[in-house]
């Protein structure tokens, strides 16, 4: 598929919004649970990724997260509201960096991108979910969505209809009224779609890798690409969504 967009002259983005681990026989049947699956996954080659809940409910899970997946998508994994404390110095540090932002390399498309958790409870000692909405009001996210960039990609382990989509949304919109806005939502494991309004719209894929959700947007031109025109009027972009089975038919 990057090979098909590099012909295309277009972009294309992977993105993981979470629960990698328990459920499945990968993880599960291994002993110690996840001896292989953090090397499977380590070999994809995933834009931004973010945790789920699942990956917080063991003190070992969340600590092979910090070790092991973070330091493996080093720059593209986002906690944007996720916290874990170092068991040597009880440090309570970022999980990971909040945010991302980086240009794509064959439209020069500017993004700025956010990895969420929803306001999640019921995680194990060695990490600390802050809630969403006291987030975007810390200094970092106000500076962020402040920034001239050509796209906000919001990836999460949160409901497309939840009450912290809408809180950031609303954050964005305050600061970017004309920004296009992608969200990536995670942890119903249901396909689900949002619409919040004419160029934000929200993609969730289903459940259990059962389904690749392709999200496809037209009319963003990248004001990082020299080349390129400025970003199109709102009426010109248009949002596609497709549910793709998980076979080599649907692919």
């Amino acid at each position: 598929m990057r090979q098909k967009a590099d012909s295309m002259g277009v972009d294309v983005l992977l993105v993981d919004t979470g629960d990698r681990i328990e459920g499945n026989g990968l993880y599960d049947a291994s002993d110690p649970k996840g001896k292989y699956t953090y090397d499977i996954f380590k070999e994809q080659d995933i834009d931004v990724i973010c945790t789920g809940n699942h990956e917080l409910y063991q003190i070992d899970a969340a600590k092979n997260e910090y070790t092991q997946t973070v330091p493996n998508f080093k720059g593209k994994y986002l906690a944007s509201n996720l916290d874990y404390i170092n068991p040597k110095t009880g440090e309570q540090i970022a999980m990971a960096q909040r945010f991302r932002k980086f240009t794509t390399k064959n439209q020069g498309i500017r993004i700025l991108a956010f990895g969420f958790l929803f306001d999640f409870t019921g995680n194990a000692n060695n990490t600390v979910v802050q809630p969403v909405e006291k987030t975007i009001e810390e200094k970092w996210f106000q500076n962020a969505i402040r920034e001239d960039v050509d796209l906000f990609l919001v990836i999460g382990h949160v409901t497309l209809h939840g009450p912290e989509y809408k809180a950031i949304f609303k954050a964005i919109r305050s600061q970017k009224w004309d920004t296009p806005i992608q969200f990536f939502g995670g942890h119903s494991h249901i396909r689900d779609f949002a619409k919040y309004d004419s160029i934000a719209y929200g993609l969730q894929a289903g459940r259990y890798m059962e389904t690749i959700g392709w999200m496809s947007i037209d009319g963003i031109k990248g004001k990082g690409n020299k080349h390129l025109k400025e970003v199109e009027s709102r009426a010109s972009m248009s949002f596609e969504r497709r549910y793709i089975d998980n076979n080599l038919f649907g692919f």
